[in-house]
């Protein structure tokens, strides 16, 4: 049986440059595509095709690969933040304003 692929978001705020990930979408990289723009306007995602649907391995995959191409530890184990992190964050800046 030939492996299921998913496609998650990947962004980094523009002010903290906290990192976030956030699945995108089981189906299609256009629907990943949408839902980052609804979901993150005026933020900058990659799409990552990854072979998991679990947030915490998907979150470990990103991880690897950022310690790859970065050889930094302390770049690679930066926490990824989650959907949560992201509406939770936006609250916050709201009642900052």
């Amino acid at each position: 049986m030939p492996t299921k692929y998913y496609f998650w978001l990947v962004a980094a705020d523009p002010e903290t440059k906290k990192p976030y990930l956030v699945m995108g979408s089981d189906k299609s990289e256009s629907d990943a595509r949408a839902k980052g723009m609804e979901m993150l306007p005026g933020v900058d995602f990659q799409i990552k095709r990854l072979p998991t649907r679990d947030i915490g391995i998907a979150s470990s995959m990103i991880r690897g690969k950022r310690l790859e191409t970065t050889h930094s530890l302390k770049e690679a184990s930066k926490r990824l933040g989650h959907a949560k992190s992201i509406i939770r964050d936006r609250k916050r800046k709201l009642h900052k304003s």
